[in-house]
């Protein structure tokens, strides 16, 4: 199944990408923590060309420590929490010392970086962490930054942040749909209720104590256990696919990670 997801902003973002590449001194791929892979867009990594590029992967309070050690075995990759602050201090020391072991400063400026990533990865929110302010546009659904945004970090470094972008389709379908069920892609591109079967199906081979509180694995025990039911009293499966990617999402699940390592 090909998934086609490439409208004009997304054509008009990677012009705007490409056009701001010559202003900064390195990139910052994001990338989330639970499909370490999946969620890292092979396009950025083509317009980026030699530009150091450091990958964070966000959201690891939700992904499987275990599984997320084993893309941490290099210097250019860190995993963490946007929604710790106090990680702030080993954010600013990783880009830094990332950009310092490739180049030299050439000019008596900030470092200046973009942020890159594909939607709803968090690049505002580490934008925002790090300024200790909110500076960046941040929004919990795909697509809220839709514009270049210069922040002022610190003396010492300056941030691009750029909309999220998707490559033009992806032919693999266990990559769309880890997409779409860690909300990485619109709800409205793939059936919700295909995506939470997909997901109720990797969850009983991989992490079946997280399906410990339905009364079976597939969307109708989901459904009489989560009370999803019409007015009319029948199971509601689309509610039910609805309610169990949203407490996937949340790590009301669990620490669940989507791919293994590296």
């Amino acid at each position: 199944m090909d998934i086609h997801w490439y409208p004009g902003h997304m054509a008009k973002t990677r012009r705007l990408i490409s056009e701001s590449l010559k202003l900064v001194d390195g990139v910052i791929h994001l990338a989330d923590a639970r499909l370490p892979k999946s969620s890292q867009n092979p396009l950025l990594y083509e317009l980026a060309k030699n530009k150091p590029t450091l990958l964070v992967l966000a959201k690891a309070d939700l992904a499987d420590p275990g599984r997320t050690r084993a893309w941490l075995k290099g210097g250019d990759t860190i995993a963490l929490s946007l929604r710790d602050n106090r990680i702030k201090p080993e954010l600013l020391a990783f880009i830094t010392e990332g950009l310092e072991k490739t180049q030299r400063r050439r000019f008596i400026r900030p470092w200046r970086v973009m942020v890159v990533g594909i939607p709803n990865v968090g690049k505002s929110t580490l934008i925002n962490l790090l300024a200790g302010r909110r500076s960046a546009k941040v929004g919990d659904r795909p697509g809220i930054t839709r514009s270049r945004q210069w922040i002022k970090i610190s003396a010492e470094l300056e941030m691009l942040d750029t909309p999220g972008i998707l490559w033009p389709k992806v032919e693999d379908r266990s990559v769309s749909v880890k997409l779409a069920a860690a909300g990485c892609i619109r709800d409205e591109i793939l059936p919700i209720a295909e995506v939470a079967t997909w997901l109720l199906g990797f969850l009983s081979r991989e992490y079946p104590l997280a399906l410990e509180r339905f009364s079976g694995r597939d969307l109708a025990a989901v459904a009489k256990s989560m009370g999803a039911v019409s007015k009319g009293g029948d199971l509601d499966l689309e509610k039910a696919a609805i309610l169990l990617l949203r407490d996937f999402r949340s790590g009301r699940l669990g620490r669940i990670s989507l791919e293994g390592g590296k």
